[in-house]
C-alpha cells in the first residue's frame, strides 16, 4: 500500500473510509462458515438500503456467530433427536436434548439483532428501499423449461 501523508487517518470520517466493514469481520467471527455468513448478512443488509458503519461490524459479527451456532444446534437435533438417553442414579433415563433449550435461548437474541439491522418487516415499517421480491419479479422457473 503506498504511503500517504495523511496516513494514519486522523478524523472519524477518514477512519471509517479507510476500513471495509465487509472485509474486516470482528475477532468473534472465527470460522470460514462464520465469515461467509457475516459477508452474506452484510450484502443482504446493504442491498436493503441500510448503511453499516465500521463500528456496527461487532453486532453484525455476533449475528453471524449466532446464526452459525443455531445451525449447529439444529444439526445436533437432526442427528441426535429431540431426546437423549442418559444414565440416571439407578437406570437409563430419557431427557430433552439440551440443544433445544439452547436454540430457544438464542432465538430472541437473533431476532433482536435482525431488528437492529432492519431485517424484519416490522423493523422496516411501511417504508421499503432496496431489492424486493414481488409476484412480478419472482422467478418461478417455468421460463427455463
Amino acid at each position: 500500500m503506498p504511503e500517504r501523508e495523511d496516513f494514519p487517518p486522523t478524523t472519524l470520517s477518514e477512519i471509517d473510509m479507510s476500513k471495509s466493514v465487509r472485509d474486516r469481520p470482528p475477532m468473534s467471527v472465527v470460522t470460514f462458515e462464520m465469515v461467509d455468513t457475516y459477508r452474506t448478512l452484510y450484502d443482504d443488509i446493504t442491498d436493503n438500503g441500510t448503511v453499516v458503519q465500521f463500528v456496527d461490524r461487532h453486532a453484525l459479527g455476533e449475528l453471524a456467530v449466532t446464526i452459525c451456532e443455531m445451525n449447529e444446534l439444529r444439526n445436533q437435533l437432526r442427528t441426535g433427536g429431540e431426546s437423549i438417553k442418559a444414565q440416571g442414579d439407578r437406570h437409563m433415563i430419557t431427557k430433552k436434548n439440551p440443544a433445544r433449550e439452547a436454540l430457544q435461548r438464542l432465538y430472541p437474541v437473533m431476532m433482536k439483532l435482525f431488528s437492529e439491522f432492519n431485517m424484519t418487516p416490522k423493523a422496516r415499517g411501511n417504508s421499503f428501499v432496496g431489492k424486493g421480491e414481488t409476484s412480478e419479479t419472482k422467478d418461478d422457473g417455468f421460463e427455463d423449461i
